[in-house]
């Protein structure tokens, strides 16, 4: 009996350190990268950019002159996406799950398929089949295109839960459809597009290939700005830089974990 309690009680412990060594690596490069921000140890030397490292205010001061257009660019982006995906995508989920018909289920699955193919891909078939279309809204609409399917499935979950006895007891009471849509379904699916709505935002503002691709210079994202730091200015320059970028993200997961998180991975197809 007591060496069963002590097995068990070794492999709960060797599962707590096993986490903890897996949460340290994890953390490990941002906390690195936030490190660099902030100190001025003599390792770093001369910058890239000609100047000594000097104080933390002065790099972050660098990455908004330098780097300030394709920040305002990520916002503008995220501004567009963001209500466009909720548009489409939500409607979409509702009429899978609630207006069934033949196909209806092929035709969700099919909406989830842009989740699979790769960005360089998408943004070269963007680029072959949609010329002409100005590039921010090229842009904007490859950022749908993987965004779209997350509102899909994280609102055809909220749908599937749902009780549609709620909505047929208001109308038996008088209420009307656009009554019912407003003080039965629409409460009711809010926290699935809130979800949806940070998801967007995140996945929108971190999104890279497909911006690269289909931005030129002058209309590039920031995470492209981000990329370009590392590989042409310094690891104080681009640790700043990515502090800047994980400002708004990082707010967003915590949101996204509070408020289902691990459903929405539950609901996501293998």
């Amino acid at each position: 009996m007591r060496s069963g309690f002590l097995r068990r009680r070794l492999f709960r412990r060797t599962g707590i350190a096993l986490t903890a060594l897996l949460a340290l690596a994890l953390l490990a490069p941002i906390l690195i990268t936030a490190a660099g921000a902030f100190s001025r140890a003599e390792w770093y030397g001369q910058r890239s950019e000609g100047a000594e490292v000097d104080s933390t205010p002065k790099l972050f001061r660098y990455v908004l002159e330098v780097w300030g257009r394709a920040l305002l660019r990520s916002g503008q982006i995220v501004a567009v996406v963001v209500p466009l995906a909720l548009l489409i995508g939500a409607p979409a989920a509702w009429a899978f799950r609630r207006l069934a018909f033949p196909g209806s289920r092929l035709l969700e699955a099919a909406a989830l398929v842009p989740l699979a193919v790769p960005g360089v891909a998408l943004a070269f078939s963007m680029i072959q089949c949609v010329q002409g279309v100005p590039r921010f809204w090229l842009l904007a609409a490859g950022h749908l295109a993987y965004t779209i399917p997350l509102v899909v499935k994280t609102v055809g979950n909220a749908v599937e839960t749902f009780d549609p006895r709620l909505e047929d007891a208001a109308r038996s009471m008088g209420a009307g459809r656009l009554e019912t849509a407003a003080r039965i379904t629409a409460p009711l699916l809010l926290p699935s597009l809130i979800l949806s709505a940070l998801l967007v935002f995140a996945v929108s503002w971190g999104e890279f290939n497909v911006s690269f691709l289909l931005a030129p210079p002058l209309l590039q994202t920031f995470p492209a700005a981000l990329y370009l730091t590392y590989t042409t200015n310094s690891f104080p320059v681009a640790a700043a830089a990515t502090l800047v970028f994980l400002a708004p993200v990082v707010p967003a997961l915590i949101a996204i974990q509070a408020l289902g998180g691990e459903e929405f991975h539950r609901g996501l197809p293998a």
